[in-house]
C-alpha cells in the first residue's frame, strides 16, 4: 500500500514537472507564451516567441520572463537585430578604433554593431543629425529595416490604399511588406509610418518575413532559443 502511494506521488510530481516544462520552454498550440507580459491573445504572441526562440530578441533587463511588448524599439537595438537575423553576433564584434558617429562613442554597447551595420549598408534611417542610438524608431523605419536586412525585392502593389503613406520616404518598403502580408495597417485603414514602433511590432514584422523567406526556421520554433 505504501509503495503504491509513493508511486502515485512520484507520477503526480512528474506530470506537474512536465506541464511546467511545456509552459516555460515550448510553444503550446493554444497560444501560451514564454513571457508573462505577453498574453495568449496578443496579436504578436507567436511572432514574439519565434524571435525569442531564434535568439533574435529577448527581454530588456534581468526580468527574464518580461518582453515589454509596448516599449519603443531604439535605433541601436534595431541595427543590432538586423545583424542578428543575418547570423552576426553583435556581442562578439570588435569595438571600432574611432567614433563613426560622434554620439556613438567606442564605449557604447552598440558601437561594434553600428560600425558593422554601416559597413554593410544596413543603416535604415537618416543619420544627418547623428546616429541618435537611443532614439525610438518609427514604423516606416522599421519597414525599411525589414526590407533591407532580408533583401526583399520591392513590390509596391497592394490592395490596401493606406492613404497616409502616399509620398512617404518609405512608401515602397511599407507597401512591399503589406503586399507580402508581413505587415498591416491599423483598424482605421492607416499605417501611421511616423509613429514610434514598439517591440511587438518589430517582432511581428521581422518574424512574418523570416518565417516566409526562411521556412526551415519554423520547424525549429518549438524550443526556447538561446537567451542572449
Amino acid at each position: 500500500m505504501r509503495r503504491k502511494s509513493t508511486f502515485k506521488w512520484f507520477a503526480t510530481a512528474m506530470a506537474a514537472l512536465y506541464l511546467m516544462t511545456l509552459v516555460f520552454f515550448y510553444q503550446l498550440p493554444f497560444g501560451s507564451t514564454v513571457f508573462k507580459d505577453v498574453p495568449s491573445g496578443h496579436y504578436a504572441v507567436y511572432e514574439i516567441e519565434y524571435m525569442f526562440n531564434q535568439g533574435y530578441m529577448k527581454g530588456r533587463d534581468d526580468t527574464v520572463w518580461n518582453f515589454y511588448p509596448e516599449k519603443e524599439m531604439t535605433r541601436a537595438e534595431l541595427v543590432a537585430l538586423m545583424l542578428k537575423v543575418n547570423g552576426v553576433k553583435p556581442d562578439e564584434l570588435q569595438k571600432p578604433s574611432e567614433n563613426l558617429f560622434p554620439d556613438v562613442p567606442v564605449e557604447h554597447w552598440a558601437a561594434g554593431a553600428v560600425y558593422e551595420a554601416f559597413k554593410r549598408n544596413q543603416i535604415p534611417f537618416d543619420t544627418k543629425d547623428g546616429f541618435q542610438p537611443d532614439k525610438p524608431i518609427t514604423r516606416g523605419e522599421l519597414a525599411n529595416s525589414v526590407v533591407r536586412a532580408l533583401q526583399i525585392p520591392l513590390n509596391p502593389e497592394t490592395a490596401s490604399p493606406l492613404p497616409d503613406i502616399v509620398g512617404h520616404p518609405y512608401e515602397k518598403q511599407i507597401r512591399t511588406l503589406v503586399s507580402n502580408q508581413y505587415a498591416k495597417g491599423n483598424t482605421d485603414g492607416l499605417f501611421k509610418p511616423d509613429d514610434n514602433a514598439d517591440r511587438a511590432a518589430t517582432a511581428y514584422m521581422f518574424a512574418k518575413a523570416l518565417k516566409d523567406l526562411r521556412p526551415e526556421t519554423k520547424a525549429a520554433n518549438g524550443k526556447k532559443g538561446e537567451n542572449k
